[in-house]
């Protein structure tokens, strides 16, 4: 049954991949150290992720757009689902320890997140965006955390809050 889930991801993933922009990565590379899960004679380069926007405390209305810069760290739309790669994999985000990661919110992630049924849990991104809407005012705070094909968690994060007015 996992594995019908996550041809469903792909299938669905590769097209938002292609809507949103595709893959992201960033030209910082300056962060070296093993990967922990890495399978090569040669050490890997550690992988980071931070937010571009938000910026952390900002004040915001409306939709948030939200955009984050990745190093060392590839996303694959065509590996979702295979044995974990170092240096490769997608995005999970989580609003708000999952409360706003349904499709009212997240849109075609939340969808994603739906047919994984990790709903209310993160949604999975296949960019290194996502567009969180209907949040209703308040604080607020994102989470995003690397993961490998195989959707486990690489022990990468970011966080960042904001409010919405």
């Amino acid at each position: 049954m996992r594995q019908v889930r996550t041809s469903v991801l792909l299938a669905g993933g590769c097209a938002i991949a292609l809507l949103v922009g595709g893959c992201g990565s960033s030209d910082k590379s300056s962060d070296t150290a093993s990967q922990p899960a890495a399978s090569t004679s040669a050490a890997a380069p550690k992988p980071t992720v931070r937010f571009v926007t938000p910026k952390n405390d900002a004040k915001l209305s409306g939709a948030v757009k939200v955009k984050v810069a990745l190093t060392n760290f590839q996303i694959a739309p065509q590996a979702v689902g295979q044995a974990p790669r170092p240096g490769q994999g997608h995005l999970h985000f989580r609003m708000d320890d999952g409360k706003f990661d349904y499709p009212k919110y997240s849109g075609p992630n939340g969808q994603i997140a739906k047919k994984l049924g990790v709903t209310g849990h993160y949604s999975p991104a296949l960019a290194p965006n996502i567009t969180y809407k209907h949040l209703p005012p308040g604080k607020h705070e994102l989470e995003v955390y690397l993961a490998n094909n195989n959707h486990t968690n690489v022990g990468i994060e970011a966080k960042v809050a904001f409010t919405l007015h």
